[in-house]
This record gives C-alpha cells, structure tokens and sequence, in this order.
C-alpha cells in the first residue's frame, strides 16, 4: 500500500484528502479576505492584510508541505493542533490590533469556525481537541478581559464561545467513537472472511490469495519454497468412535501445532479441507524442511492422545508430504501443491504416521 493513500493520525481521511483540505481552508480565508476589508475602516486594512497574508497564509503552507514528509502521518494531530492554534491566536492578534488602533470591535466567530473545521473536517482527535478547545478557550477569556471590546456582552460572548467547543468536543467524541465501533466490526467481518471459524486459520480463499502473492515474490527473487501438506491419520475413524466435538478438538490441536512451528509472518497455515492442512515457507533449506516435518510428528507422539478406531494405530498420528524447490520460471503454483500432495500419498501408501519428500525420478 503506498504511503499517500494511508490513513492519517487516527483518522479516515488519506494525504490527498487533507491536502485538499488545507487547499479549500485556505481559499475560504482569501474569500473571507473580501468580505471583512469591506466592513473594515482602510485605516485597518494594511493590518488586516499582514495578519493573513505574512502570519495566517505561512502556516496553512507549512502545514501542506509537512504533509510531504515521510514521518508526518504518525505526527498529523500534534501538527493540525499547532497549526489551527497558531491561526486562532493569529485571529486574536488581529481582533486586539482593530481595538487599540481604531476602536473597531472585530467579528471573532471565526474562532469558532475555525475551530470546528478542526474538529470536524480535518477530523482532529477528541485527545488533541479537549487540549486544543482549552487553549483556544484560555486565550479568548484572558484577551476579553484584558481587552474590554465587549463591553456588557462580554460574559455572553465568552458563553458562546464555550458552549460552540463543547458541542465541537462532543460531536468529536461521537464520531470518534463511532469510528472506533465501525473499525472494530470491519476487522472482526475481515478476520470471519479469511479465516476458518474452527482453527482460526487461514482459510481456503485466503490461502489461495496470499500463496499467489508469495509465490510472484519467491519467483522473482529466486528465492526457495516449499509447500507441506498434511493430513490427520484415519480421522473418519476417529470422529465416528469418539464423536464430532472430540474430532473438532483434534483439528484445533494439529492447527495449534502448526502455528508453533511455523510462526513466521511470512509463513502461510491454512487449513485445506476437513482434516487436511498446508503450509507455504520461503527462503528456507531442505534439511530446515525435513526439521519442520520431523516436528510436526514429535509433537503428536508427546501429545500422545489415544486413538485406536478401525484401521488406525494406538494413538493420533499426521502424515506429511511435502515438495521443495529453488524457484525458476519453469515452476508454477499448481505444480508445487501438486507434488507435494503425491509426495502425501506416498507417505500414506508407506503406513502413515511419516513424512515424504517429493524427489524428481
């Protein structure tokens, strides 16, 4: 997956997204730029002027070419935060110099837009939002009371303030919350979909998936595969005279020993079929293989669970065929599972309980 279409600092939106964002927010401040110098004296407009174009527009472009830095998804939050803050208090800047200078009581519900498009459209997290609604909070009470602009309606602006963060703050909880339950149930529906419900392994659709991708990456690299396939010894036996449940236990168990062997994030373990398994590893040697097979079988021996139905011997056994190979153009998917297959049928025509590995005639 490549970096720009990832998601970004806890949120759903991809570095295109916010791009395009920080595009759009800073388009609608030069389209506010026309409507405030407007209803401002021309006494004021050169300050107007400096506080947008050398202070406001610098960090909306600083913020767009931070989203060009490699590491700048893991620090997104922490940016956005100083980002719309730096704008916030920017804006105060502005509303004190319009005061002091000509007595001009400056719109300050920019804060608050400001601040919900924070919250809400560059999906700022609830974490960075309590601190950011704090300091966007702090800044307003300390300049409306050392600036009395407000006059009477001082306190109701302060309340007005107040209340648009805290609706700001708990519409971000909701989302964010939302999200979570929304991301919870898509992994669990993931993890149902490729994984087999009984062993939680992969399952036969994943397996297929992941051993294509493995397989065009072992071919070029030129790297070597092997394929085990592994079968539970006269399992119909088992299940008849001990019953399903106890059969389901020992499927789990070959699936439980299995992942103990192969445990590589690069290894595949899936469950095949019934009481049939197979395995997928690369870039390992054939006397690592023939340790893996060897494993594999121990591990039933000191488990030791009795068995002893129709044909089958005293305790539970598995038999393993597998094929390895120094990967060339020559071979395909279907030929390594094919070989290691007849390489488990030779080892069940031996007597079970064995491993075989496929060897060219």
């Amino acid at each position: 997956m490549k970096f720009t279409r990832a998601l970004v600092g806890e949120t759903t939106l991809t570095l295109k997204h916010i791009r395009l964002l920080i595009i759009t927010g800073t388009s609608m401040l030069v389209a506010f730029m026309f409507t405030d110098l407007a209803f401002l004296p021309e006494s004021l407009h050169m300050t107007y002027i400096e506080s947008r174009i050398t202070m406001q527009f610098p960090v909306c472009f600083l913020l767009l070419a931070a989203t060009f830095l490699p590491n700048f998804a893991k620090h997104y939050q922490a940016a956005l935060s100083a980002s719309m803050l730096s704008i916030i208090f920017i804006n105060y800047w502005l509303i004190i110099q319009c005061w002091e200078q000509a007595g001009v009581v400056f719109s300050y519900e920019g804060t608050v837009m400001y601040s919900l498009f924070s919250m809400f459209v560059f999906r700022m997290s609830f974490k960075f939002a309590m601190v950011f609604s704090a300091a966007t909070l702090l800044g307003f009470v300390v300049m409306v009371l050392m600036y009395p602009m407000y006059g009477d309606y001082t306190g109701i602006n302060v309340g007005f303030v107040l209340m648009s963060l805290f609706i700001g703050l708990l519409g971000t909880y909701r989302i964010e919350s939302g999200i979570r339950k929304l991301t919870q149930l898509n992994d669990k529906l993931t993890t149902l979909s490729e994984t087999d419900p009984l062993t939680s392994l992969l399952n036969r659709r994943t397996y297929e998936a992941r051993f294509s991708k493995q397989f065009k990456l072992a071919q070029r690299g030129q790297s070597t595969l092997c394929v085990f396939v592994i079968d539970l010894d006269y399992f119909k036996d088992f299940n008849d005279g001990y019953g399903h449940v106890r059969g389901d236990k020992i499927i789990q168990q070959q699936a439980s020993n299995l992942s103990a062997i192969f445990k590589r994030e690069t290894d595949i373990v899936a469950r095949y079929g019934g009481e049939e398994f197979i395995v997928v590893t690369t870039n390992v040697t054939e006397s690592q293989c023939h340790d893996f097979a060897n494993q594999l079988l121990a591990q039933w021996q000191q488990l030791a669970i009795p068995h002893g139905k129709g044909r089958a011997g005293s305790w539970v056994t598995c038999s393993i065929g597998f094929y390895w190979a120094q990967m060339n153009p020559r071979i395909t998917k279907e030929s390594i599972v094919k070989l290691a297959d007849q390489a488990l049928y030779e080892a069940k025509e031996k007597g079970r309980n064995c491993f075989v590995q496929y060897c060219e005639k």
